[in-house]
């Protein structure tokens, strides 16, 4: 009875008020452990108090009883604690304990574990991330958290990454002063999500080369995979899971053969004098550009670019760029195949500064078609600055139509180019993204051998008369 009238007194001494007024130590809870067996990990996080009266909080773990966290305060364990007491002006530790099975299929225990401890007092509630590492992978990571730059760069050059266990990207990695190395069979998956800070921004996942080079060696057998670590069946083809492969100044030696990029914002954003080579590859599934290059130099062969949200090939701010037997097509959006551009303006609405550089493209034996009535754009600005964009176009499959309005002598820089009507047998079947030659497709045999370009993305060896686009037909006899 005694102990009874004791809690008693202690409950009217609590506040239960809605505007109790709680914050966490920390938003986000990160272990770093990589768990090469069944283990667990224990991190904490404090609660503090700041009013004069003790107060009553539930704390429970979102996911329920089936998360891969436990949590413990003040001596009780489970998902869910009710009722917890933090006295007056002063805090209560959490604890938070990870249990990981590295060995459960990707479907039941992910690349990155996420849950989050929900904290509620009155009308206020805290949020607290849990993220964990739950494969047997090589993690890369800053030592802090998600936003952390980790720079891969360390005195080693180069670095080589050829272990059978996937490499994953967890926040920005950084490729500063070295040369990155991937060798042919190597997955790649880059961790992306939502920030919960001040504000809710979108995680900024990506591979970041200044001063250095990446080079993705994939061969046929073996390719390189570079996309975002959901491999749920449902994120299959889901883009813009992370922010793409960001080429910065200096950056010269990046090549990407036999390498597929896929379901970020950009597949590869070419900057600053940057320079890229890119063959047999695939990028896809972008939710912005599939080949952003700005005031940069590209050399792309045998490559397949679609399912862009927006341009499937942006040149913009001058550069120097050749294209040879490619397919870019951007099928059920009004956005270009190609945009190609000799300015840079230096607001978001072009009313100030605009900076010129000249612009110098080569496309040929390639194709660049759409849903759209023009699949091409050239914009160019004619100002103080004589700098101009120079074109050509050479058998090539296009379409064009209102553009021809703006630039009438398109065809005098597009020799024996082929403007796709829309109508005529071309692909397999665009709505399954098969962008392989249908067996009466009018690109077979209309273009031009080039030196060094013998087979096509998928090793088929080119004809004396070889076809348009990145695949040599399968139904030639």
């Amino acid at each position: 009875m005694l102990a009874m009238m004791l809690y008693s007194c202690a409950r009217e001494d609590v506040y239960m008020g809605d505007d109790i007024d709680i914050s966490a130590s920390r938003d986000t809870i990160m272990f770093d452990t990589v768990f090469t067996e069944v283990g667990s990990a224990t991190r904490s996080f404090k609660l503090y108090n700041s009013m004069s009266k003790a107060v009553a909080v539930d704390i429970k773990l979102q996911g329920g009883a089936t998360s891969f966290y436990r949590i413990n305060a003040d001596g009780i364990v489970g998902p869910e604690i009710n009722n917890a007491i933090i006295q007056a002006n002063d805090s209560l530790y959490v604890f938070v304990e990870v249990f990981i099975d590295p060995d459960l299929p990707l479907s039941k225990s992910p690349f990155v574990v996420k849950d989050q401890v929900v904290i509620t007092g009155g009308n206020d509630q805290d949020i607290v991330q849990l993220e964990s590492f739950g494969q047997n992978a090589n993690y890369v990571f800053g030592k802090r958290d998600i936003t952390t730059i980790a720079n891969i760069c360390n005195g080693t050059n180069p670095i080589t990454w050829n272990d059978p266990k996937p490499y994953v990207i967890y926040g920005i990695m950084a490729i500063i002063g070295c040369d990155l190395i991937i060798e042919a069979g190597t997955n790649v998956y880059v961790h992306g999500g939502i920030v919960i800070g001040d504000s809710l921004s979108y995680n900024p996942g990506r591979i970041f080369v200044k001063n250095g080079s990446i080079q993705a060696n994939g061969t046929l057998e073996n390719p390189i995979t570079i996309q975002g670590d959901r491999l749920e069946p449902e994120f299959a083809d889901v883009p813009g899971q992370w922010f793409g492969i960001q080429l910065d100044s200096a950056s010269i030696n990046n090549q990407f053969s036999y390498t597929t990029i896929k379901n970020g914002i950009y597949g590869i954003l070419a900057d600053s004098s940057s320079h890229v080579e890119i063959d047999h590859s695939q990028l896809l599934n972008s939710s912005s550009l599939g080949l952003f290059g700005s005031h940069s130099s590209a050399e792309v062969s045998n490559s397949l670019i679609y399912s862009a949200g927006s341009y499937g090939v942006y040149w913009r701010y001058g550069g120097n760029y050749n294209m040879n037997f490619s397919t870019v097509v951007s099928y059920g959006i009004q956005a270009e195949a190609i945009r190609m551009e000799n300015y840079l303006c230096t607001d978001q609405l072009c009313l100030g500064e605009i900076r010129t550089n000249p612009l110098m493209a080569t496309i040929s034996n390639s194709i660049l078609v759409g849903s759209s009535r023009d699949e091409i754009l050239i914009d160019e600005f004619e100002g103080s600055d004589p700098f101009t964009v120079n074109y050509t176009f050479n058998n090539t499959m296009i379409r064009i139509d209102e553009f021809l309005e703006s630039r009438p002598d398109f065809f005098d820089n597009c020799n024996d180019c082929i403007n796709f009507n829309g109508t005529d047998a071309l692909f397999v079947d665009v709505n399954d993204n098969n962008f392989e030659l249908d067996s009466l497709s009018i690109a077979e045999r209309k273009s031009i051998p080039i030196n060094g370009v013998t087979d096509d993305l998928l090793g088929r060896m080119r004809s004396s008369a070889p076809d348009m686009g990145c695949y040599e037909s399968q139904f030639k006899m």
